[in-house]
């Protein structure tokens, strides 16, 4: 069997489905602290079963499952997967390849699998026992493990053996057979103590059989003359109910022909009823139409009316935005105008600046020199400018040209375009507002779901709550009910013993069982004294067999229940007649000497309770006894008084009244009467309380079942809430996509319009048109600028070299005059900017104002149309009409058939007095019949009821004989069967019942022995295979643990010992070990490198042999240096190939030996992943 691969779906930090696949020899799997590495082995230790959360690093099962992190949402499950390779049958499976799967949700439900197969936990372990493979097996060594195996006690130590030895099956046979033996043991002790109760019992209902079977004979011989009598009276009262019967058929066919004829008018007034229900219903969806219509001309005069002053309205509103308009306009008109008059004066301050700044540039001679040479170059700037103008110019001609042949071949194809550009930009409009609102809907929709979500799993943490609390409190219901009913059976028992008197002498039984009969019998003294429970066995011991006395109310009484014992040969019994039995006491002088002697209680008639009107007989039975501590007192009183009285101690001892002392233990295997007694009270406390605490766990039960209900309730609303929401976020967002798509395909429609016309339209060539005419307008200005430029430039050079030879006096004032001149340019420069700012806002608005013109003269139009409404409201009228005269028709008929309905009426009130006369004349007959139908019906019914006789069988079983004989003979057997007394007919099924139980009982008994001592011997046998496996293994072991210790150290011995080999049961393991060089020691007393060492040598032994498909080994190497390290991995080298190794590891001398290198890494914080290196193909590749 091999190890194939690893599967981790939401387990731990894997929370993305992650696969390692296994192959031969060794695998490592190696990454930093906290990357998640030790989780892999901990998923295989998961999959193979384990409960324990703390071994896998957790405070409860639900830690396993990821929990999400900062990239990463948590998931609601996790799932591990181990696929092994089992074509060598190594594991007993038909299968070639098994797949174990384990799943834990986080509302703690889970799940196991093999081959996809869902199976329990038991299967599992059952599948892997004694394979070395479990999760307690020594296959998986984790982290702290190998510790464990140095710091553990010998007696922990065994368990390694044993693991190997495979004896965990038979220890678990052991175990079963010691269950069922407690169980055995157990039924046995139940099965004789009801043998016990029974065998009284079964001698009792023999006795009460005999007579019952005498009692049935009689009641059979009296039921043949009863029944005799009854067929005699059936026949007498037959005849009269033969002849009222006659009578009861004629008057009832007089009833019929009158009710015929009532039938026939009330049916004919329901025809009328249901024509005038019909007539009424169609009046009143008359008066609904003409209702309706009424408001639908109300509505549609309204609308006209509204329709009216909107128009009004939107007129004086159009009326305002044209005079807006023409406003607007009239201020564009002015702006253009001061616009000149700013340019005009700008450039005059420019011609008269560049005057003076000419001016002052000409005063010094090297300035005008160089101002000349820079007139010169600025003239040719300006010729090479009006070149490009020119260039500008020929460039716009041709451009505009292009155009208008541009425009001639768009025409055609324009008119067109137009339309559908219009229509898809209205589209795109819809759809951008669509898209718009449905995003507001699809945010909001979806804050719902998360609050529903939220809602749910918060209802959902509730209901499991609720639901582990209810399995609780199940369990305490039903341990409560198992106690309630066992308290119930143990009263039940007892009560039956006493109601039934079975620990009685027969006479005394006897009379009490039938004191309803006897006159005056009271009952037995047992039943009316109270005694506390510490005085129970001393009032017991003193009365004794007086208990069984029967308490009567005088002699009279008395002699007859000696009469009824003597009748009826039912034995002796003593009676106490209440008002005639002598009374008894203590001396005074005793009493002082007694209540002045330590240990004395009291005189046993004031220590009971009973009835005042019966103190006389406590008085008569325990006047004279006196109840002490203890024997010692007893003899010391009995001494100081002169033995003149009996003495009882608390305990049960006697020293009579003479002297003599009784004593000693007491054979009887049933308590007393009074211990019953008591036993009995206490357990009716027990039972009701614990009745009443059942009860209440009932009612607590019952609530946590209505909560859970309505949680359960809430918690399905809530998630068909969240269903319903889900699905309308879905469909909200593919109305969304869908819009989204829509809107993508209309822009792209509009593109391949604008595209079709070489992307020019009318519009685009009108504005292209008068841009060009504007920039050519420019140009041309531009040129003439540039002529003047040029030829103010010309004759500036002249000026200047003019000015060489004039006089520079005026430099100061010229230079104040240029600089007011350029304060007066600047602000005319601000004012022009304002103006421009003033034209875009004016440009602006005059969009606004025709945009509203527009739209108003839309509306105008559109409710025009409703305007005309005046035929619609013409017609509407026409059909009122047709209703009104409709419903007066209605209205007549509905007279007419009223009128009819009440004569119909008057007929139907005189055929019911008629009927009514005639019912009672029937009524009396009828009573009569019924009143002899009862004495037949009665006198049949004591013949089934109570005989159990058909009438057919009547004649089988009549006397033939006068009624008066027969009633005579019936007197004189009652009276035979009431002398019997009260009779158990039952106890002749009963005492078969109870004798066939008896011995069932006993033969069940002989069973139950017989399984015990078959358990006994078969955990024997099992011993002895368990201790024979387990020193054949440990032997082995040893031998091996002491090569595998010489070979890793190098040298140097070790060997296991038993802490007691005499006790292979439960005998310790101790490990002593010599390093090389050193002494032989305990193995605690070895440094840390060398413990760890040795432990790993015993796991090597152990896997020698008894070699297992694969090891796990979660760091056992941390505690090692580097050279101990490479002996250990090296090691394993030589059982890799009978063995498969994973291990975790930190260290790179584990990893050299590696021949798959698995590194798990945390790219994202709390999610891991895994590489993989093959090494043996990197190995083969450098080969």
């Amino acid at each position: 069997m091999k190890l194939k691969s690893l599967e981790i779906a939401g387990f731990k930090s894997f929370a993305n489905k992650t696969t390692i696949n296994f192959t031969d020899g060794l695998t490592a799997i190696v990454g930093p602290n906290g990357s998640g590495k030790s989780n892999v082995i901990e998923a295989i230790r998961w999959v193979l079963g384990e409960q324990s959360s703390k071994t896998l690093r957790g405070s409860k099962m639900s830690d396993v499952i990821f929990s999400g992190s900062s990239t990463h949402k948590p998931v609601n499950r996790a799932e591990v997967k181990l696929t092994l390779d089992n074509t060598d049958r190594y594991v007993n499976s038909s299968y070639s390849e098994i797949i174990i799967t384990r799943r834990l949700y986080r509302s703690g439900e889970s799940q196991y699998l093999i081959n996809n197969s869902e199976c329990r936990l038991k299967d599992i372990n059952n599948l892997f026992m004694d394979t070395g493979m479990g999760i307690g097996s020594f296959s998986i060594i984790s982290q702290g493990s190998v510790e464990d195996i140095f710091n553990s006690k010998p007696e922990d130590r065994r368990s390694i053996i044993e693991t190997a030895a495979g004896v965990y099956k038979y220890k678990q046979q052991k175990h079963d057979a010691n269950l069922k033996l407690q169980q055995t043991h157990e039924n046995l002790d139940r099965v004789e103590d009801i043998i016990f109760e029974l065998k009284d019992r079964n001698d009792q209902l023999k006795e009460q059989s005999e007579i019952a079977v005498k009692y049935l004979d009689l009641k059979k011989e009296l039921k043949k003359y009863d029944v005799s009598r009854i067929a005699l009276e059936l026949n007498q009262i037959g005849a009269d109910w033969n002849n009222t019967k006659a009578i009861i058929a004629e008057e009832k066919q007089n009833s019929e022909d009158i009710n015929k004829h009532l039938n026939e008018l009330t049916s004919q007034k329901k025809s009328l009823n249901e024509q005038l229900e019909v007539l009424l219903t169609k009046k009143e969806e008359q008066q609904d139409n003409l209702l309706n219509y009424s408001k639908k001309i109300e509505q549609l005069t309204g609308q006209q009316d509204l329709s009216n002053q909107e128009i009004e309205f939107k007129k004086t509103s159009l009326k305002e935005h044209k005079a807006n308009l023409e406003k607007l306009n009239s201020q564009v008109a002015d702006l253009q105008s001061k616009e000149k008059e700013i340019n005009s004066e700008i450039d005059k301050l420019n011609q008269e600046i560049d005057k003076h700044k000419q001016y002052l540039k000409e005063i010094d001679e090297d300035k005008i020199d160089q101002m000349i040479i820079d007139k010169k170059a600025e003239y040719e700037d300006a010729r090479g400018e009006y070149l490009a103008i020119m260039q500008k110019i020929a460039n716009v001609n041709n451009e505009s040209t292009y155009l208008e042949k541009t425009q001639k071949q768009a025409d055609v194809q324009n008119d067109s375009n137009r339309q559908k550009i219009s229509g898809v930009n209205d589209e795109i409009n819809q759809l951008e507002q669509a898209v718009e609102e449905l995003n507001h809907a699809y945010n909001k929709k979806n804050e719902e779901v998360q609050k529903v979500q939220s809602d749910f799993n918060e209802y959902q943490a509730q209901v499991n709550g609720l639901k582990k609390q209810l399995d609780d409190q199940q369990s305490i219901w039903y341990k409560q009910l198992e106690d309630t009913q066992n308290l119930k059976i143990k009263y039940n028992s007892l009560n039956n013993l006493q109601n039934d008197h079975s620990n009685f002498y027969r006479g005394a039984q006897s009379v009490l069982n039938n004191k309803d009969h006897l006159n005056g019998v009271l009952g037995s003294v047992s039943e009316f004294i109270k005694v506390p429970a510490e005085y129970t066995t001393a009032i017991e011991t003193a009365l004794g067999n007086q208990l069984q006395q029967i308490v009567v109310t005088n002699n009279v009484s008395a002699r007859q229940a000696v009469k009824f014992l003597n009748d009826n040969r039912l034995g002796r019994a003593t009676f106490l007649p209440v008002n005639e039995i002598s009374q008894r006491s203590v001396n005074n002088n005793v009493l002082s000497t007694c209540q002045n002697s330590d240990g004395f209680i009291g005189v046993a008639n004031e220590l009971v309770e009973i009835n005042d009107k019966l103190k006389s007989v406590t008085s008569h039975l325990l006047g004279n006894v006196l109840i002490v501590k203890n024997l010692h007192t007893a003899t010391d009183i009995s001494n100081k008084i002169r033995h003149s009285n009996r003495i009882v101690t608390l305990s049960g001892e006697i020293v009579n009244a003479g002297g003599s002392i009784t004593g000693g233990s007491n054979k009887r295997q049933y308590d007393g009467v009074l211990t019953q007694k008591n036993k009995l009270e206490e357990l009716e406390k027990q039972f009701k309380e614990s009745q009443e605490v059942a009860k209440q766990t009932e009612a607590k039960l019952v609530e946590l079942q209505d909560k859970l209900k309505e949680l359960n309730a809430k918690s399905d609303s809530f998630y068909d809430n969240k269903r319903q929401y889900n699905g309308q976020l879905d469909s909200i967002n593919n109305k969304l996509t869908f819009a989204k798509e829509s809107l993508v395909r209309k822009q792209r429609e509009l593109k391949a319009i604008r595209m079709s016309n070489g992307g020019l339209f009318d519009d685009d060539i009108d504005k292209k048109q008068r841009q060009n005419k504007k920039l050519k307008e420019q140009l041309n200005v531009d040129l003439v600028n540039n002529q003047t430029k040029s030829k103010d430039i010309q004759e500036k050079i002249e000026t200047l070299e003019s000015m060489k030879d004039n006089n520079s006096s005026k430099v100061q004032s010229t230079r104040e005059k240029l600089i007011v001149l350029k304060e007066k340019l600047s602000n005319f420069r601000d004012q022009k900017a304002n103006l421009i700012e003033d034209f875009d806002r004016l440009d602006a608005d005059i969009d606004d104002e025709k945009e509203n013109i527009d739209e108003l003269n839309e509306a105008i139009s559109n409710n025009m149309l409703s305007v005309n409404q005046d035929d619609e409201i013409k017609l509407v009228n026409q059909q009122i009409q047709s209703i009104q005269s409709n419903l007066q028709e209605c209205k007549e008929s509905i007279e007419k058939h009223q009128g009819e309905i009440k004569e119909v009426e008057d007929q139907i009130d005189k055929q019911t007095m008629d009927s009514v006369n005639q019912q009672n004349y029937l009524n009396k007959q009828t009573n009569k019949f019924e009143q002899l139908e009862k004495q037949l019906a009665s006198l049949k019914q004591q013949l089934i009821g109570k005989y159990e006789v058909n009438l057919n069988e009547i004649d089988d079983i009549v006397v033939d004989d006068t009624i008066d004989n027969i009633k005579a003979h019936i007197d004189d057997l009652r009276r035979s069967i009431d002398h019997l007394g009260v009779v158990n007919v039952s106890a002749i099924d009963e005492y078969k019942e109870v004798s066939k139980r008896y011995e069932f009982l006993v033969r069940q008994s002989d069973d139950l022995k017989n399984s015990s001592q078959q358990l006994t011997d078969t955990m024997n046998k099992i011993d002895v295979t368990v201790e024979k496996k387990f020193k054949d293994t440990f032997d082995a072991i040893a031998t091996q643990f002491s090569k595998v210790y010489n070979e890793i150290f190098g040298g140097g011995k070790a060997k296991l010992l038993l802490t007691d080999p005499n006790d292979l049961l439960t005998t310790g393991i101790e490990i002593m070990a010599q390093p090389p060089g050193k002494k032989y020691r305990h193995m605690s007393l070895l440094s840390g490198g060398e413990k760890a060492l040795t432990a790993i040598a015993l796991l090597f032994a152990v896997l020698k042999v008894k070699p297992v498909p694969f090891s796990i080994l979660d760091e056992a190497e941390s505690a090692l240096d580097a050279e101990n390290v490479d002996r250990y991995a090296r090691y394993m080298t030589k059982l890799d190939d009978g063995t498969q190794f994973i291990v975790i590891t930190h260290r790179k001398e584990t990893m050299v030996y590696a021949d798959t290198l698995y590194g798990v890494t945390m790219q994202n914080s709390g999610v891991s992943k895994v590489v993989t290196a093959n090494l043996n193909k990197f190995n083969a590749a450098e080969e």
